[in-house]
């Protein structure tokens, strides 16, 4: 009887394996297409029911994969501590594991079943553990044996189709991760980068091996690597998302600015497991912003510097606005909301209607604004502005305006002070007898003011031309214009000359002075002044006149005080030569002749003549001025002093006078005065002997040289010239080529060159005119002798 028991137990248990088993091999047909967690889910929950254990573990992937293993938790414990006493018990080699083993957990001893499920050269094991002492039964070690096969095939065939899957999902991700047009990239957790889409790789011209990790930083600005690596390192830090911008060079090595993008994943736990990015080009936006940067900043100082402030103002919403600047024009307080009222009320009272009017205008019609007005400060301060209001709505029943607002009161202020100063000008010009003209050389236009044209004579708005204008220029005088023009083409600067006008049958002396003034377009402009000046010519005239007859009658005054003095001087001796020749006569006539009274007499006649001859010499040391005052001096500043002197009679003679004068200067020794006479005495026979002359240009040449022993002066014009004849006797006493002269002067200069030890001469010139000359002994120990102080030198 017993054995029937034992037989009919064995076949249940036979019975129940069997069953057990063929659950197990049902499970496929379940989890046919399911994923890798699907059929270990099924599995899992088919052998807690066959199977009376404390835990069940199914593991499938690597340790390091947190979605590898896959746990059904029974009633009792945890699976996850299971695991884990599992590892800590048999160590983290899966493939190591034995079959059965004993693992203590929470203070008891749990036996473990192992079945490997080793496929593709990766380890995975099913575990079913308890702490009951009949575990495991062959029964359960058949049921988990016969389970691990079936997982086998079927998890191998699932990662297999998920691994293809994956593939597959990648490339096609890939595949649009580079037809976005940004550039894409990933990081791992420690912000080394893993992944570039192609449009990243073909920028910056580099493979991905070449960018991996931080190798893509080399195209990085040098001036921002730094800054963008700092960035990074604290979003990776916080594990915030963030942006940053930089330079990133391009495949041809130019630098553009690009937007950083980074965003984190984060895993079950919290923690960041990668990070994904974006570079999004916008140097061209860079650009646009800088270049609006730019322009405000133009606007506004450009707007501060003319002080113009913008402003826009849409009449139906009653919507305003200022500029700093349109604030600053009005005096109101920045910020403040503008209104019409605040307009109004800084308007002044007498332009109050018509900037009224100007507004109604603009709000009823949409008519443009072009005003200005007035406004009355806090202060009490006027101010002057000019509005400008232009209507760019496109409804004309809702105008909308832009505009400006510039403060005026500087150009205001000069605008007064301009017409004052020309009503000053013109009364100043016509008091002065004073006009002033403006010719643009390059285009030979002329302009003249009022008292110009009345000083030639020509109406005013008159279009004045060069041809007027010779019609109006004494006719000797043309050549001397006509040379000054043509300097002033040519770039001469300051033109100064004196001209005759015959206007009205009338004779002017006018004088012309000019600027010549460079524009910056490169075209030049003569502007300058005309003076009449002919109340001062015939002033001078006459009083020349005045002069020469006040110098002739001096000179004949002078001639007969000298011959009264003369005669006085001279009589006293004759009479007693005479009276004592008439006595030595008588005497001798006498019978017999008195020959010693007669021989008294003629000594006492003798004395007399020599009392005579005394009185001559006296007249004759008085022409030569007694003692010369004699002292080093520049003979190239006495003559210059001396020219100086002459200026208005060359002027008047309308002569030019050319210096030829020796560098460096001559010093001489002796008396200054008494030289410049000499010197003023050979110009002024020079300027007498062109006088009459109609020679165009009457030219005067003064030279000085240096010789070895002796400096020389050489005066030369082409006056009237000399006879042959009067060569020989220029330099007697009284002789004189000039109706009206005495003849004393050269006499009397030769005398005082000879004085100072020197010598004076005249030629004849064959074409006309004649030079005089004189020399005097050179002064050699001012060769190495420093100027006295205030010596000119030319």
């Amino acid at each position: 009887m017993p054995d029937m028991v034992m037989v009919a137990s064995e076949n249940e248990r036979l019975r129940r394996c069997m069953n057990n088993i063929l659950s197990i091999t049902a499970l496929p047909a379940v989890w046919t297409g399911g994923s890798v967690n699907e059929i270990c889910t099924a599995l899992l929950d088919g052998l807690r029911a066959i199977l009376d254990v404390d835990f069940l573990v199914l593991k499938v992937g690597r340790h390091e994969e947190q979605d590898a293993v896959l746990m059904q938790r029974p009633d009792r414990g945890s699976v996850r501590e299971a695991f884990s006493d599992l590892l800590r018990t048999l160590g983290t080699s899966v493939a190591d594991w034995p079959r059965e083993a004993e693992v203590e957990r929470d203070g008891s001893t749990s036996r473990v079943l192992i079945e490997k499920i080793g496929m593709n050269g990766r380890a995975r094991v099913l575990v079913a553990g308890s702490t009951a002492a009949s575990f495991p039964t062959e029964e359960d070690r058949i049921v988990l044996h016969v389970a691990a096969s079936q997982a086998a095939v079927a998890i191998a065939e699932a990662l297999r189709f998920r691994d293809d899957t994956r593939a597959l999902a990648a490339r096609e991700l890939s595949k649009v991760v580079d037809a976005i047009p940004v550039m894409a990239w990933s990081t791992l957790p420690d912000g080394e980068a893993d992944f570039f889409n192609e449009h990243f790789l073909t920028y910056l011209g580099i493979t991905s091996e070449q960018a991996a990790g931080w190798g893509w930083t080399a195209s990085l600005h040098p001036d921002d690597s730094g800054a963008l690596q700092t960035v990074w390192m604290q979003l990776l830090a916080s594990g915030a998302p963030g942006e940053t911008e930089a330079w990133l060079r391009r495949w041809d090595g130019q630098y553009r600015w690009f937007l950083f993008r980074a965003n984190p994943v984060y895993g079950d736990d919290g923690s960041v497991v990668r990070w994904y990015g974006t570079n999004t080009d916008i140097d061209d936006r860079r650009r646009v912003e800088e270049e609006l940067r730019r322009s405000a900043a133009l606007m506004t100082q450009a707007q501060r510097l003319t002080v113009t402030g913008s402003v826009w103002w849409r009449p139906a919403t009653e919507e305003i606005y200022w500029s700093d600047e349109a604030y600053r024009v009005a005096g109101q307080v920045s910020g403040i909301l503008p209104s019409m009222e605040m307009i109004f009320d800084r308007c002044h009272p007498e332009d109050f209607p018509i900037v009224r009017e100007s507004i109604s205008n603009a709000i009823s019609r949409g008519e443009n604004v072009d005003i200005e007005h007035r406004l009355v400060m806090p202060d009490g301060a006027t101010k002057y502005v000019h509005v400008v209001l232009q209507n760019i709505g496109a409804d004309p029943a809702d105008p909308e305006f832009i505009g400006a607002v510039a403060d005026i009161t500087d150009r205001k202020i000069a605008e007064e002070n301009l017409r004052r100063s020309d009503v000053l000008l013109s009364e100043e010009q016509r008091i002065s007898r004073t006009g002033t003209f403006s010719w643009k050389v390059d285009t030979d236009e002329i302009t003249f003011s009022d008292e110009l044209n009345r000083i030639f004579g020509f109406e005013t708005g008159r279009v004045i031309d060069f041809e007027g204008i010779g019609q109006r220029v004494y006719e000797e005088d043309l050549p001397l214009l006509a040379t000054k023009m043509a300097d002033v083409r040519q770039g001469g600067d300051n033109p100064d000359y004196e001209i005759r006008l015959f206007v009205d049958g009338e004779v002017k002396h006018v004088r012309v002075v000019g600027r010549i003034v460079r524009h910056l377009d490169g075209s030049m402009e003569c502007i300058g002044a005309v003076q009449d000046v002919s109340a001062q010519r015939i002033a001078e005239m006459a009083r020349d006149k005045l002069r020469t007859g006040i110098a002739q009658l001096a000179r004949v005054t002078s001639l007969s005080t000298m011959a009264a003095s003369i005669a006085h001087e001279v009589n006293q001796p004759l009479s007693g030569i005479i009276m004592n020749a008439s006595a030595s006569l008588r005497m001798l006539s006498a019978t017999p002749p008195n020959i010693d009274g007669a021989v008294e007499t003629a000594k006492r006649t003798i004395r007399d003549g020599n009392r005579a001859s005394d009185v001559i010499m006296r007249l004759r040391n008085l022409f030569r001025r007694g003692t010369a005052t004699v002292e080093q001096l520049d003979l190239n500043e006495a003559i210059r002093e001396v020219i100086g002197l002459l200026s208005s009679d060359l002027r008047r003679g309308r002569i030019l006078l050319i210096e030829e004068l020796s560098d460096p200067p001559p010093f001489i020794l002796g008396d200054r005065v008494q030289l410049q006479q000499v010197v003023m005495n050979l110009l002024r026979n020079s300027i007498d002997a062109m006088i009459d002359t109609a020679q165009t240009q009457k030219k005067i040449f003064i030279r000085t040289g240096v010789g070895p022993d002796e400096v020389r002066v050489v005066v030369e014009d082409h006056g009237v010239g000399l006879e042959l004849t009067d060569v020989e006797r220029l330099f007697d006493a009284f002789h004189t080529t000039k109706p009206n002269g005495m003849g004393i002067g050269l006499s009397v200069r030769r005398s005082i060159i000879e004085a100072h030890k020197g010598k004076m001469w005249a030629e004849a010139i064959p074409s006309g005119g004649a030079i005089f000359g004189f020399a005097l002994p050179f002064d050699k120990d001012s060769v190495d002798r420093p100027s006295p102080p205030g010596m000119k030198t030319s």
